[in-house]
């Protein structure tokens, strides 16, 4: 079998492993971020879509993200297959030219060794799986073209193939170096080298030149990129453990070791097909006869090639320093190429069945990764997983999916206009972001809104039919009914949203003008620090603005030591009315309509009694065990910790809230129980 034969049947099958793998990704719908690009590039010119802010406004991805999704969407009619097609389409094209570049320093079995390491790898499974992972995808493909025509001499194109990279993302920043490291001739000065890159370099100013000139128009960048001391040593720590494909739980690292997949056959086949097929497996020449690769320079040292692998890795993974709180394997995609190129140096050193080892290592460790039934869930630059994964995509599509689909059967039409608000979506889902693109996606309609609750605004709300939905018990609910907004209002109080909160309410009482609405009204507009409007809504409820002490509160107390609670009840009534600024009054009235199972009057009790004196430890405490009850973690939490700050010593024997708070804390981002909750994706 000839060397060229040899290495087309070589590459054939490394690539139908890749594709493989990646095949269930053509099944994927969009998700996330997909519908904001969707969305600017719908109903818009090209030339339209460009001018107008990143939809995100974190990034400058013209390339990638504006005319890539304005020339997919409009040839496909926004299809998710076309985009994941394509997306798998360049997943192979890195494939192909990690090869290429590795062949221009290796020999067959060592370029195929390169090529197969990728093509195995989990760190490709967000990019394919995504629509939006086209822009690690495109940057990776144009960066890797620009390698490859440098180093053959062609650098005007390589100038151009760089400069589409630099617009489609910007994690290959460094590729300039990357290329000189990899174009570098045997016994060429390194300034020689760098020289001879000027194209490159006069791209990447200019291209500096217009990121920095456009910053103003991406207010959201500092979001995700942040310089932090732990950056730059977690960066590399997490490129060698990316490199070897190797991720687990905190609670179970055996999870990380799983059988090989069986694509993985079909990528080790083709490394064999030249580790032991044909020509001396040692003879670093007998590659270069396959059609496309570069004549290598008979003098050219193994040394130097290991310099340019470990260049290329360790400037590929530099940026993601910036990002290192929220780090993925991913993020380490280009900085493989270099990871595989020093893979195929070394197992030319090593007999011919070491060839097989860095696919079987990587490809196996990789499936314990895909396979994770969870991710990190915290910010944090040391965790032992991708914050971004397979399970965390897989689980969103499904629940937004599910979501898509019971919000098209409650409601198959929607009014020109509408804006609908969702509440207690779970974590991660991403079905709502911005100002509603998923929702005029859907129903194809432009003047179509959608918010979270918690961004609830009267003068919104009026510009044509509002409707609410909550996710209860895993599934999308339509509130409805007289009662419904003040239903959404109290739900507001609990998500510690005071604003919403207060234009809900008073939205309640304009639908119904009564006593009880004017009074939850009035607890909301303190909240907001407006104590001229809560005495107004108080005076409409018929509440006295009286500071107390109140005098039915002793008589209460020893009407319940009677075991007449409901009497107690009903003389605390009658008091917080009479003395309304009586936060004594409104705490005692809470715990007697909550310890009766009245939740929400005895919320709204507390919520006033926490308002009037913020400074009381037992305040906080109260509202905190309120929270929870109502599966408000987060506020909870942070109402808990406020109650044992002002306590002080006097909270260190109250083990009810100690194991209430350390109960909350598990069930919060990067708690156990909060894995817990994320590992099974419904269905």
């Amino acid at each position: 079998m000839s060397p060229r034969v040899r290495w087309a049947l070589g590459l054939a099958l490394i690539l139908a492993a890749a594709a493989w793998i990646h095949a269930g990704a053509l099944r994927a719908p969009f998700f996330a971020d997909d519908y904001l690009f969707l969305d600017q590039a719908r109903d818009h010119s090209l030339i339209g879509t460009l001018a107008r802010p990143d939809p995100i406004g974190n990034y400058f991805r013209p390339v990638s993200r504006q005319i890539w999704f304005w020339l997919v969407a409009r040839a496909s009619h926004e299809s998710a297959l076309a985009f994941h097609v394509l997306d798998l389409v360049l997943f192979l094209a890195v494939v192909l030219l990690v090869a290429r570049v590795a062949r221009r320093r290796l020999a067959m079995r060592g370029a195929l060794v390169a090529a197969s390491l990728i093509a195995v790898h989990h760190a490709a499974d967000v990019p394919v799986l995504w629509a939006s992972g086209s822009q690690d995808l495109l940057a990776i493909v144009f960066a890797l073209l620009a390698i490859d025509l440098h180093a053959a001499g062609r650098r005007g194109w390589a100038a151009a193939a760089l400069a589409l990279a630099l617009l489609s993302k910007e994690t290959v920043v460094f590729a300039p170096l990357v290329a000189v490291a990899v174009a570098r001739a045997p016994r060429e000065s390194w300034r020689r080298a760098l020289t001879r890159a000027w194209p490159l370099f006069a791209t990447l100013a200019a291209w500096a030149i217009v990121w920095a000139a456009t910053s103003a128009r991406r207010p959201a960048i500092g979001l995700e990129a942040r310089v932090e001391p732990a950056g730059a040593p977690a960066a590399l720590v997490h490129l060698m453990q990316t490199a070897i494909g190797l991720e687990w739980p905190s609670t179970d690292p055996a999870r990380a070791f799983v059988l090989p997949p069986l694509a993985l056959l079909l990528a080790l086949a083709g490394v064999c097909v030249a580790a032991f097929g044909g020509a001396r497996a040692g003879d670093r020449g007998a590659a270069r006869e396959a059609p496309g690769a570069a004549t290598r320079r008979e003098s050219t040292t193994s040394s130097d090639t290991i310099i340019a692998g470990a260049a290329w890795a360790v400037l590929g993974a530099i940026p993601v320093a910036a990002v290192a709180g929220i780090w993925s394997a991913y993020y380490y995609l280009f900085a493989l190429g270099g990871v595989a190129l020093l893979a195929g140096e070394l197992v030319m050193r090593a007999p011919a069945w070491a060839a097989l080892l860095p696919a079987l290592v990587v490809g196996t460790l990789s499936e314990g990764a895909r396979r994770l039934p969870e991710f990190a869930t915290q910010r944090g630059a040391w965790t032992t997983q991708s914050h971004l994964n397979r399970h965390y995509l897989e689980r969103g599509m499904v629940l937004s999916q599910r979501c898509l689909a019971e919000l098209r059967r409650a409601r198959p039409t929607l009014p020109a206009a509408s804006t609908l608000y969702f509440a207690a979506l779970p974590a991660a889902m991403a079905f709502q972001s911005a100002d509603g693109p998923l929702i005029r996606w859907a129903y194809r309609d432009s003047s179509l809104r959608s918010f979270y609750l918690t961004r609830f605004h009267m003068d919104v709300a009026r510009r044509g039919p509002a409707f609410f939905f909550q996710m209860s018990q895993g599934h999308l609910i339509e509130i409805t009914g007289a009662d419904s907004l003040e239903h959404l209002g109290i739900g507001l109080v609990t998500s510690e949203a005071p604003e919403p909160a207060r234009e809900m309410m008073a939205l309640a009482y304009h639908h119904r003008p009564t006593p009880a609405n004017a009074y939850r009204a009035a607890w909301t507009a303190a909240a907001c620090g407006d104590t001229a409007e809560r005495d107004a809504w108080l005076g409409r409820a018929g509440v006295r603005l009286d500071p107390g002490p109140a005098p039915e509160t002793p008589v209460a107390l020893a009407r319940v030591a009677a075991g007449d609670t409901a009497q107690a009840i009903a003389l605390m009534s009658g008091a917080v009315r009479a003395h309304g600024l009586d936060p004594g009054a409104h705490a005692l009235l809470a715990d007697l309509l909550l310890l009766g199972r009245r939740l929400d009057p005895g919320m709204i009790e507390a919520y006033a009694a926490r308002l009037l004196a913020p400074e009381e430890p037992w305040m906080w405490r109260r509202w905190g065990m309120v929270e929870m009850v109502r599966d408000a973690r987060e506020p909870a939490a942070q109402a808990l910790e406020r109650y044992l700050e002002l306590a002080g010593p006097a909270a260190r024997d109250d083990r009810e809230a100690l194991a209430t708070l350390a109960t909350l804390r598990r069930e919060l981002p990067g708690g156990d129980l909060a894995q817990r909750a994320i590992q099974k994706i419904e269905r």
